[in-house]
């Protein structure tokens, strides 16, 4: 939905503020989109405790 704002026009501040996200972290999504399409945006596991709710 981030992705969505920003293409309609809302900053990246903007979309940080309504979602709690840093508008710094909006803009990597944002890149990374723009790179790679919409693969890039998928779920990559990068450390830290296992998911509590492992993905099927």
């Amino acid at each position: 939905m981030a992705l969505y704002e920003v293409s309609n026009g809302k900053s990246a501040t903007q979309v940080g503020r309504e979602t709690g996200r840093n508008p710094q972290t909006v803009m990597e999504w944002v890149h990374r989109y723009n790179q790679a399409g919409i693969s890039a945006l998928e779920y990559q596991h990068t450390g830290g405790h296992p998911p509590f709710f492992p993905q099927r």
